[in-house]
């Protein structure tokens, strides 16, 4: 491996947004590219300096463990991670199964929040480090169809503000990133390229140490990813009822 370049980790690399942000950053980064779907991995990057490769599949929860226990061992301090790696299709909610649900549970939510836990010590030690985890506005939406999707998504959002303050002592910054309605396997007719979020990536990436953590952008936008909640004591029971319509009086 050649060490000149920074380390950065992203998953889900073989299609749609990872694949876009493993050709924009290689040779920026030498980037350590995670897939399930080990001959396109070949295909697309045998031989490619700045790029090494790792087959896994993100549900699977033991491959998951022991895919980033080996790369943090092997690597040490990994300064950058853009936790890619997403599933989405469309389930009525009559027609979820426990099963499906456990899947997109782990590769939405569990698999990021296993690849923070195997590099964020190094993060720590070494007071910097860089996370993007890849989002979208379906937890927002709530799209008809879309539970699976929309509440694996919320999960990871809420695990990703809840990180955020756990290191905001330390030079780290986790935010959230939702690409945008780019063309990808899960959205095929999307109507832009992946290559749109590359300037937030960027961004975000870059950030220094006074700046956001814990925070939601779209294509350059910071959008609010809770809504004002100024007026709520929540430990006493209490809230403004000038602001909040009280029903139960």
């Amino acid at each position: 491996m050649n060490n000149t370049k920074p380390l950065l980790l992203i998953t889900g690399v073989t299609s749609g947004v990872g694949l876009s942000l493993v050709n924009h950053y290689a040779g920026k980064y030498h980037v350590l590219a995670l897939s399930r779907n080990d001959n396109k991995l070949k295909e697309l990057f045998a031989g490619k300096e700045y790029i090494t490769t790792f087959q896994v599949d993100l549900s699977d929860p033991e491959a998951c463990d022991l895919t980033f226990r080996t790369i943090s061992y092997k690597y040490g301090y990994i300064p950058y991670l853009i936790n890619n790696a997403g599933i989405n299709r469309k389930v009525e909610l009559k027609e979820i199964t426990y099963d499906q649900y456990l899947e997109f549970m782990h590769v939405n939510a569990v698999a990021p929040t296993i690849a923070m836990q195997y590099l964020l010590p190094a993060m720590k030690e070494n007071n910097f480090g860089r996370i993007i985890n890849i989002t979208s506005g379906a937890p927002l939406n709530c799209f008809p169809g879309f539970a699976l999707y929309s509440s694996s998504k919320g999960a990871l959002n809420a695990i990703t503000v809840t990180a955020a303050k756990e290191y905001a002592d330390h030079d780290i910054k986790i935010n959230l990133m939702s690409p945008g309605p780019v063309k990808s396997n899960m959205a095929p007719n999307a109507p832009m390229e992946p290559s749109v979020c590359h300037p937030t990536v960027d961004y975000l990436l870059k950030i220094d140490e006074n700046g956001p953590t814990g925070k939601f952008f779209w294509l350059g936008y910071e959008i609010p990813l809770f809504p004002d909640l100024q007026g709520i004591e929540w430990l006493e029971g209490k809230a403004d009822s000038t602001k909040y319509t009280k029903v139960i009086s």
